[in-house]
């Protein structure tokens, strides 16, 4: 996604000027690594090029207090990184600024987010706070309001880079992708100017940042779903837990049991059985017969899952990102870039290839593999195959001869034909037309969609920043809301449904799973009546965490309880969550229940984050399995949710409370449980 901000309705003449400006400016310094970086001697702009401050109201995370040059920063070596959150090359660059952050740390070198938001979706601090989750950024982030302090800077791409050193100067800039090794450099020269000149603070300056989000449903950020009706499973990427869970058939009520995972949890690349395998945000998933296909997305990998030895080899991609947009190389011999979707059929693996705006085809039987959609530049024109363009496609359906897919960096849907490879457009209009709205191709507007179904000869489609499902007549273009208020959250049990950035689709029949990514849980509905469940996956736990993420982990216990509840009408279950007199529950983070009797899951629910401690579930005794109702039991509730400190900068902190109860069933039981603050 590395291209201008030149809209028609942002650029006036002064604009441009004073960007192109403040660009070249910077383009002076440029003296090592041309033109891998932009930087010079220390003297060389000392009164000309000083760091912008940021606004002194803008809202930040990952720090208890606002930043500033002219305070908190003094003495800091400070690199700004420019994001937003929905572009690939920037989740390309996440691993190098890892790098950089490790590699000086106990230095006086500070990296900051500036999330300069291109979609609507992307500017709401709710859920720029998803992403810092999703993606575990432990630096501080500043949110750009309407990018201001993108133009005070003249940047003009995602991702920029800018070094500014201790004395508040601007150092240099660099866009784009593969910049670590001149990056690094810079850094310890600079570093060491400063040292030598006495500029530099003796400490580092040391902030807190969120930890690991923990959910009931056990899954996090899950990608996408895949539904195998004929052999009664489902099939889930676990994306932010790096593994694949197997599940059985949901029944009616959406409970299933665990059957399998795939990949021990740990982000790596390791072939091997389920339990030790290796994966790194797994998305896409395809299955053929016995195997199952993963798309390995941040490994840049294409992996193969024998589902009756539960063996896991790697069939395509070196293990590094590559940026080959003519392919035609045989396996692991042949480099990828951030596959995200897979497709297949008869020997025939379609991948969309996210991270080079293209699709792709593999023989899966000689494992050559080239593109089939895409130049490799990143746009919307349509055409033959080759000549076409693409814009960081993220979801993949096969209808007959046609290959549709989610354009996610156009807001479009488009598809190949298979039988002359030309690309056509099904509804979309570019890269920065986006928006929601139904109605004909003409006018109708999504925002960044990530995934694509086809159901009852028409297409349904994650409309992924619109918090919707949205279903297309690929014939007329003809586009209307088939799920969601557009707005995200969870739904009512009995109501409507609604999504927090649903990222895949799976559909058979009049069964629709989605994978309802940043609300940590998959969803079940019914076609035609649109009812609607979470999936319960009993026996599914988020894997063991991190001893200093087990720390930051905010659990409270309460005494065992005694409770006599109905067993015919619906129970009303009312906590008292445990949150310090500082802090508010975390916006746009939901609160999740598990209720189980020993291993067994009764009940799950996930509700949006209210404004006080107190929350409110329903739990229906006709979901609940018979022998739970016949016999008496102790069920434990845990409840997870996050909170953060009030101000405009907040540290959020996940957290975790959990009850026992010896639990009896009565015609004059009790309609209501309390749960009391520990």
């Amino acid at each position: 996604m590395l291209f201008s901000w030149f809209k028609q309705w942002r650029i006036g003449f002064i604009s441009l000027v004073c960007g192109a400006i403040v660009v070249a400016a910077l383009s002076l310094r440029l003296i090592l690594h041309p033109p891998a970086f932009l930087y010079g001697a220390a003297s060389m702009f000392d009164d000309q090029v000083r760091a912008p401050d940021f606004p002194p109201d803008f809202k930040w995370l990952n720090t208890p207090e606002p930043l500033s040059f002219k305070h908190q920063l003094k003495g800091q070596v400070v690199l700004l990184d420019f994001w937003t959150y929905g572009c690939i090359n920037f989740m390309h660059i996440i691993p190098d600024l890892d790098y950089l952050q490790n590699h000086f740390k106990g230095q006086p070198f500070v990296i900051i987010g500036v999330h300069s938001a291109k979609f609507t979706n992307e500017s709401t601090l709710a859920n720029i706070r998803q992403a810092v989750l999703r993606y575990k950024i432990q630096h501080p982030i500043v949110v750009d309001q309407n990018m201001k302090i993108w133009d005070s800077y003249g940047v003009n791409s995602w991702p920029t880079l800018v070094l500014v050193d201790a004395r508040g100067r601007i150092v240099g800039a660099v866009s784009g992708e593969g910049n670590r090794d001149s990056l690094e450099k810079v850094i310890a020269k600079t570093l060491l100017t400063d040292r030598l000149h006495g500029w530099l603070a003796k400490e580092p300056l040391v902030l807190p940042h969120q930890a690991a989000l923990q959910s009931a449903s056990g899954l996090s950020f899950p990608g996408k779903v895949l539904a195998d009706a004929e052999g009664k499973r489902l099939f889930i990427s676990d994306s932010d837990h790096n593994r694949i869970v197997i599940a059985s058939w949901p029944n009616d009520h959406a409970m299933a049991t665990l059957e399998a995972i795939i990949g021990c949890g740990k982000a790596g690349h390791r072939d091997g059985s389920a339990a030790t395998a290796e994966f790194n945000g797994p998305q896409g998933l395809a299955l053929e017969g016995h195997t199952l296909y993963v798309a390995d997305t941040l490994n840049h990998l294409i992996r193969k899952v024998n589902l009756k030895t539960m063996q896991v080899t790697t069939i395509l991609g070196t293990g590094h990102e590559v940026y080959d947009v003519t392919g035609g190389g045989t396996g692991t011999a042949q480099g990828i870039n951030s596959p995200w979707d897979l497709a297949v059929r008869a020997q025939r693996l379609y991948i969309a290839m996210a991270g080079e705006h293209q699709i792709w085809k593999m023989n899966l039987k000689t494992l050559k593999a080239q593109p089939l959609a895409g130049s490799g530049g990143e746009g919307l024109q349509d055409g033959y195959g080759p000549d076409a363009a693409l814009a960081q496609p993220a979801g993949l359906a096969l209808d007959g001869n046609t290959l549709y897919f989610a354009d996610s960096e156009n807001s479009a849907v488009r598809g190949v034909n298979l039988t002359n490879d030309n690309v056509f457009t099904v509804v979309g209009h570019g890269l920065f037309d986006f928006g929601d709205e139904d109605g004909n191709r003409d006018v109708a507007l999504l925002q960044h969609d990530l995934g694509v179904a086809v159901f009852n000869g028409k297409l349904l489609v994650a409309d992924t920043y619109n918090h919707k499902l949205r279903l297309i007549n690929p014939k007329t273009g003809n586009v209307a809301t088939f799920a969601g208020t557009g707005q995200p959250g969870v739904g009512t049990p009995g109501g409507a449904v609604q999504f927090y950035e649903p990222g895949g689709l799976s559909v058979t029949g009049n069964t629709i799973f989605v994978a309802d990514t940043d609300n940590q849980r998959i969803v079940m509905i019914n076609g035609r009546t649109k009812t609607w469940h979470e999936v319960v996956i009993a026996g599914l736990h988020s894997p063991l965490i991190p001893q200093q993420e087990a720390r930051d982990l905010a659990i409270t216990a309460n005494t065992t309880l005694n409770l006599t509840l109905s067993d015919g009408k619906p129970v009303v279950i009312n906590a008292d969550l445990h949150i310090p007199t500082d802090a508010h529950l975390t916006p746009g983070v939901p609160v999740s229940l598990r209720v189980a009797d020993g291993g067994a899951v009764l009940f799950q629910q996930t509700l949006g984050a209210g404004k006080t401690h107190q929350v409110t579930f329903t739990l229906d005794p006709k979901t609940l399995p018979r022998s739970a109702l016949a016999t008496d039991g102790t069920w434990s509730f845990d409840i997870y949710y996050s909170y953060c400190t009030n101000g405009v900068a907040s540290v959020c902190r996940p957290a975790q409370a959990r009850w026992q109860a010896h639990v009896a069933f009565a015609s004059s039981g009790n309609h209501a449980i309390n749960l009391p603050q520990p």
